[in-house]
């Protein structure tokens, strides 16, 4: 029999034996874990992220005015994302993306260190070596993302995400589409997937297809990692 879990949160998520690892509602999923426009901060990965934001916006000749009336987004509040001094939530960069008509593996920065030895440094086809990995960091969200997939890969996009303690996806449940397998390497993982709720630990798996409401938050005091394979490219 599984032991309760730990929470960083003030309601202790509901206990869970290894054999059903299944709850029975949404009651453990917070609405506030992810929600996070506006929030000022300047750390390098926000001033990367606007960096890269701008010169899109700027390769495309769209204006900040062009930018808000796309994505229902305020001026202000895209002038702070792009200057780095905001940090936008998951919901808004998709929104972002369509409104920019980019995948969003475009947002991913290189990770690779300067000191990374030069076989490390050789890009591949077929391979993507840890030095290279590409990251997407959003400051207090508690979320890092990797981008894993090879170039070859024309329409799998494979993911390796890293939870803080109460890190969570969009506050509601956003409908994901096309087909998602994912693995839980470290910690434990609570998905809501439509009318079904999952707390799930190393080794194993979920997925679904279709049109899905979806979401997935990290309850515990320790962090969380697992790996998420879509059938399509364009996700953040």
């Amino acid at each position: 029999m599984s032991q309760k879990p730990k929470t960083a949160k003030s309601a202790m998520p509901p206990a869970v034996t290894n054999a059903s690892r299944r709850d029975d509602s949404y009651d453990g999923i917070a609405a506030d874990a992810a929600a996070n426009d506006g929030r000022a901060g300047v750390a390098d990965g926000d001033r990367e992220l606007g960096a890269r934001l701008r010169a899109i916006r700027s390769e495309r000749k769209l204006t900040l005015k062009d930018l808000a009336a796309r994505t229902n987004m305020s001026i202000g509040m895209l002038s702070q994302i792009e200057r780095g001094v905001s940090s936008p939530s998951m919901r808004s960069l998709r929104q972002l993306c369509i409104a920019l008509g980019i995948d969003g593996a475009a947002l991913f920065v290189s990770n690779a260190s300067p000191c990374a030895s030069a076989a490390s440094q050789v890009s591949s086809e077929f391979a993507v070596l840890a030095a290279q990995r590409k990251a997407l960091r959003l400051a207090d969200s508690g979320v890092t993302k990797y981008r894993v997939t090879p170039a070859n890969c024309a329409s799998l996009e494979a993911f390796l995400i890293e939870l803080e303690p109460g890190a969570a996806s969009d506050p509601s449940l956003s409908v994901q589409t096309g087909d998602k397998i994912a693995y839980v390497l470290e910690g434990r993982l609570r998905v809501a997937i439509d009318e079904v709720v999952l707390t799930l630990e190393p080794g194993d798996t979920y997925g679904f297809t279709g049109s899905r409401k979806y979401r997935w938050e990290n309850a515990w005091d320790k962090k969380t990692v697992f790996m998420v394979v879509n059938s399509n490219h364009f996700y953040v």
